[in-house]
């Protein structure tokens, strides 16, 4: 028996479920129990990791993984700068 790669459709089929799944698993978490939060953030980074290793396969097979990458490195430095900048309102 050969192993298939997943066609496109399956790859966005798994990374919206995912993410859909995401958004209840959090909804549903008592969020006055650290356990809770606990578990809820073990689940959602094992099922981040597959959704965004969805979404990069699923680029490199479209051709467009460099403009990507590039895209989410732009967007964590918009990120990284936002951080920086928290908290300091009102100080030169």
């Amino acid at each position: 028996m050969t192993e298939q790669e997943p066609t496109n459709t399956e790859l966005l089929a798994a990374a919206a479920a995912i993410a859909l799944t995401g958004r209840r698993l959090i909804d549903n978490t008592d969020r006055t129990s650290f356990r809770d939060v606990g578990e809820t953030l073990d689940a959602l980074h094992e099922h981040l990791a597959v959704a965004g290793g969805s979404l990069l396969f699923l680029a490199r097979r479209l051709g467009c993984e460099s403009e990507v990458e590039r895209m989410l490195k732009e967007g964590q430095a918009r990120v990284t700068a936002l951080r920086a900048c928290a908290g300091m309102e009102g100080r030169a």
